[in-house]
């Protein structure tokens, strides 16, 4: 496989895992409804998502490429399942937060990566938008990182 092919792939692998995280934030921000600051929060880390998968879509556009039909349908499935395993217990927000760092960890990689290769093809353009989105992802995970701690200590105290 060529690298520019590689590329395109990498790219549609990112914009399936933003609908990967779409998809299980919309289910999260219903856990949250006694939780008005981490709702906002999910809304606009949703909001966010959906900017990056345009952004995406952008990128391969300008490659004159589309997004995968297939590993966005499967990312939608694997989002649904992610949410159906954290289901009901008192510390489904606890669960659902520990999964977000974990996937923004994830994301992070992922557009370094991307990045790097962008840069390496020759395409500036894509690698300036792709570090909008990193810059973001790395945003995301560290307020997630504090929000761990007082989501603990809210569900220590039902358990």
């Amino acid at each position: 496989m060529a690298r520019q092919e590689l590329f395109v792939t990498w790219l549609n692998d990112a914009h399936a895992m933003e609908n990967v995280v779409a998809t299980a934030l919309k289910d999260q921000a219903a856990l949250a409804e006694d939780h008005p600051e981490m709702k906002s929060a999910i809304g606009q880390h949703l909001e966010a998502t959906n900017r990056h998968m345009k952004t995406l879509e952008g990128c391969l556009e300008s490659l004159g490429e589309s997004p995968s039909g297939i590993k966005d349908t499967m990312a939608k499935m694997g989002g649904k399942m992610q949410s159906m395993m954290q289901g009901g217990a008192g510390d489904t927000l606890l669960k659902a937060a520990l999964n977000d760092y974990s996937a923004e960890h994830m994301e992070i990689a992922s557009y370094e990566s991307l990045i790097v290769a962008a840069n390496e093809l020759g395409h500036s353009d894509i690698a300036t938008q792709l570090q909008g989105i990193l810059d973001d992802e790395k945003r995301m995970a560290n307020w997630l990182q504090e929000q761990i701690d007082k989501v603990y200590f809210q569900i220590r105290h039902w358990v």
